[in-house]
């Protein structure tokens, strides 16, 4: 589309040569101006006109200043378990707690040249193949980078907020997390937006890097009324004996777009992620999944589920990939959605891509309407169909959360889904 590439090429022209990513923004920018590149990214988007529009209509100010903003309140979890919260106002770190013996977090730029190119290098070499769009615009537009060390077994919970105020209209925030050898980590990102703003546009990237042995649990939650546009793109390399398990909760989105990539680079590492979307009105989530398998005696597993109520629109395309290397992998991939109204829809794409034979791998997606025996059974015992309806849904999405491995945050989050049933 020549509307996009000339407002690329407005945007590539306010960077200076002596801007410290230069050569980084230069590359993407490089890629994102390939004459073909737009018409390429309609197998990755169902509404690729919609999406380009909302960018080159987005004014683009580098950089965000800070604003004064306090952290929200959030009940259910955060007054039972140790946490240790990091607030991020727009894309900007809010310095307000102090932080644990074993995490730290700096600004990119404030760290030494070398180390700079450290995590530079790791983040650049698992972006390098990428043909997203969104992957590809936050790491030209990217407005400030930081960098979240865990070299610890960290006991506190680690609580990710990020708050998108009223005067947010183009965020594209970098988050960069590394785990040191056999250091481990809870991490809960939570979203929120402060009042009515369906106009800003939020492209977040958040690439970690896990050493052997390391393990990180990492959940993201949508459950607080974030109007604006959201991509959330997501990049983990695992060395071995990782582990990663992650989380995507969406119960209360406008548009939302989750795009994770698990990379196995060393053997036994095992991969677990799981989604679960309840959407109504117009709501559209879109669940872009790809785990590759690298090396041998893995693990990875894929479950989504979705409710889909209203004109909803929900979509998920995963894919497991297998190297040549990847001997005696165990991957499996499932999708499931019901559909409540005849308005509602949801697109599947579940994919397998394996060039190693000595594996077990298996994918599937069902689609369909709640079961009326079940229906009826439950009336017959004297449940009325509402709530024998709602019953049937919250049984439908208690196979995901009852995956979280923390109890307290498993009741927050059910807490969440049964509050947005009894909206649809």
């Amino acid at each position: 589309m020549k509307a996009f590439t000339n407002w690329l090429t407005d945007i590539f022209k306010k960077f200076s040569l002596t801007d410290p990513f230069y050569s980084e923004r230069l590359w993407a920018f490089h890629r994102l101006n390939q004459p073909d590149f737009i018409a390429s990214q309609r197998e990755h988007y169902n509404n690729l006109g919609e999406i380009v529009e909302l960018c080159i209509h987005q004014p683009y100010g580098y950089p965000i200043s800070k604003q004064a903003c306090s952290p929200v309140e959030v009940g259910g979890y955060t007054d039972v378990i140790q946490t240790v919260t990091l607030t991020f106002v727009d894309g900007i770190y809010a310095d307000l707690h102090g932080l644990p013996q074993g995490v730290e977090l700096h600004k990119l730029l404030d760290l030494p040249l070398l180390k700079q190119k450290e995590v530079l290098t790791a983040y650049m070499d698992d972006i390098r193949s990428s043909d997203d769009l969104f992957v590809l615009l936050n790491r030209m537009l990217s407005q400030e980078s930081y960098l979240l060390e865990v070299t610890e077994d960290i006991q506190k919970v680690i609580v990710l907020q990020h708050i998108v105020t009223d005067s947010a209209r183009h965020v594209v925030p970098q988050l960069m997390i590394s785990l040191s050898q056999a250091s481990k980590a809870t991490i809960i990102e939570n979203w929120y937006t402060l009042s009515h703003n369906p106009y800003a546009l939020v492209n977040h990237f958040t690439h970690i890097l896990l050493e052997e042995r390391a393990h990180l649990s990492y959940h993201t939650l949508y459950t607080d009324s974030p109007s604006c546009y959201q991509v959330n793109s997501l990049y983990c390399n695992q060395k071995a004996h990782t582990t990663f398990t992650h989380h995507t909760f969406a119960f209360d989105t406008g548009m939302l777009r989750m795009h994770l990539k698990a990379q196995i680079n060393g053997s036994h590492a095992r991969t677990m992620l799981y989604g679960l979307s309840t959407l109504g009105v117009k709501e559209k989530v879109a669940h872009q999944i790809q785990v590759i398998h690298s090396e041998p005696h893995s693990f990875s597993q894929q479950h989504y589920k979705s409710i889909l109520a209203g004109q909803s629109t929900g979509s998920f395309s995963g894919k497991i990939y297998l190297t040549p290397a990847a001997q005696q992998t165990n991957a499996y991939q499932t999708n499931n959605a019901l559909i409540l109204s005849d308005a509602a829809r949801h697109y599947a794409k579940p994919q397998l891509e394996i060039y190693a034979d000595d594996v077990k791998c298996s994918h599937g997606a069902t689609t369909g309407q709640l079961d009326p025996a079940q229906l009826f059974y439950l009336q017959s015992r004297g449940i009325a169909a509402p709530l024998a309806k709602r019953l049937l849904l919250e049984a439908f999405g208690s196979t995901i959360i009852g995956s979280v491995s923390l109890p307290i945050l498993q009741d927050y989050v059910y807490g969440k889904l049964v509050a947005k049933l009894v909206k649809l």
